[in-house]
């Protein structure tokens, strides 16, 4: 998980240099800090968590700690026309779970934005957080055998909030909401069930220069030219692999190399949403090294016995893509089939979602995960893009 940690500390260097980019013209960009408690129950998605573990105990109770910094643009400025509530920063957590699982603690990168305006001081909004988790007490076949819901010291945080923001004063906002976290590795190593966790969010946000009133007037917004572009994406990651077979669940010692492409054009439809298509290309070296016993049961396989050819594991596929547009960020979805050497493993639907971070008018960093046939994980999607 070394790698993850690298990727993490990169983001952390570059974040700054794309806040500087695309700074507005005023100089006036407002500023806040955040406390939040979470409050959290664990959903049970795993005989582990149900009391499969070492003290026979369900386990319910979660607790987070968050504290963020945040900057929006000014209001009236063309960005907050557009994007109206759209804030955004670095945060650190920190979670509370039963020992078995540990005390681990976050980094992450967040956005938000208003979803509807209720009243002049009441908005519903929403909150993503993206980050890497350590601390962990990950499965380990002498120490911590049953847990098989972490396993690995270092995870992806994901989370997604939706609340109500309360405008107490020139400095001060509450907000109440719902919260629902998820960890989980990516699939880098196995077991990889993940946690599951859904709790209250409130939280005091102190804002250090915000207008002592909000603006009355309603600026209209900027007219938008449909447009075609293409974003162009090359990324790597690893991944383990891990089966039920006839003599039971194995895990498969090392990992697997899987490298890939996107060409991916898309029009603009609005400052908000982009669609189009995608031709994916990928070589998974994992790929077609196990077959199953039972084509309809893929989790039960048995071992190749020889190695499969290169173009065996090779395909190239044409997904339907959707795009979500913030300043700074956007969020990419797509569902698509392989069309060429869709074979074994690769005869397959595949399901992408993936973070662009936007660090300058052409270059973006890529953070995916892609599924297969809507259920089995597949593997991370890490890389850099090109949009022209």
């Amino acid at each position: 998980m070394k790698r993850v940690t690298a990727l993490w500390l990169s983001l952390c260097c570059i974040y700054p240099t794309e806040i500087h980019a695309q700074e507005p013209d005023t100089t006036t960009t407002i500023h806040h800090i955040e406390a939040d408690v979470i409050p959290s129950t664990i959903l049970h998605t795993n005989r582990y968590l149900q009391g499969g573990n070492a003290e026979r105990r369900t386990m319910n109770y979660a607790f987070t700690a968050r504290l963020k910094c945040a900057f929006a643009s000014p209001e009236g400025s063309m960005q907050e026309r557009i994007y109206r509530g759209a804030y955004q920063g670095i945060g650190m957590a920190i979670h509370d779970f039963n020992w078995q699982l540990g005390h681990p603690w976050s980094a992450f990168i967040f956005q938000g934005a208003r979803i509807k305006t209720i009243s002049p001081y009441i908005n519903l909004n929403y909150e993503w957080n993206l980050g890497l988790t350590a601390g962990w007490h990950p499965y380990d076949i002498e120490k911590n055998p049953d847990n098989k819901v972490i396993g690995s010291r270092v995870t992806a945080y994901i989370d997604a909030d939706l609340y109500l923001n309360f405008r107490l004063s020139r400095h001060f906002d509450l907000n109440a909401g719902i919260s629902a976290i998820h960890f989980s590795n990516g699939n880098t190593t196995v077991p990889n069930a993940g946690l599951n966790v859904l709790g209250g969010r409130m939280s005091l946000a102190y804002y250090l220069n915000r207008p002592r009133q909000r603006t009355q007037k309603q600026d209209t917004i900027p007219h938008f030219h449909r447009h075609l572009y293409y974003d162009l994406v090359a990324y790597g990651a690893w991944y383990q692999l891990g089966y039920n077979t006839d003599d039971g669940p194995v895990i498969i010692p090392g990992k697997y190399g899987v490298f890939g492409f996107n060409f991916n054009p898309m029009y603009g439809i609005n400052h908000w949403f982009s669609t189009g298509l995608s031709v994916d290309g990928v070589y998974d070296r994992g790929a077609n090294i196990y077959k199953p016993l039972d084509k309809k049961d893929k989790s039960v396989v048995t071992l190749v016995s020889n190695k499969p050819k290169t173009l065996e594991q090779m395909a190239i596929g044409l997904s339907a893509r959707a795009e979500f547009i913030m300043p700074y960020f956007s969020i990419n979805v797509g569902v698509g089939h392989y069309l060429l050497g869709a074979q074994g493993d690769l005869n397959e639907w595949y399901q992408i979602l993936a973070l662009k971070v936007h660090c300058t008018h052409h270059l973006f960093l890529h953070i995916g995960y892609s599924l297969r046939d809507f259920k089995y994980p597949n593997h991370l999607m890490l890389g850099t893009g090109w949009r022209f």
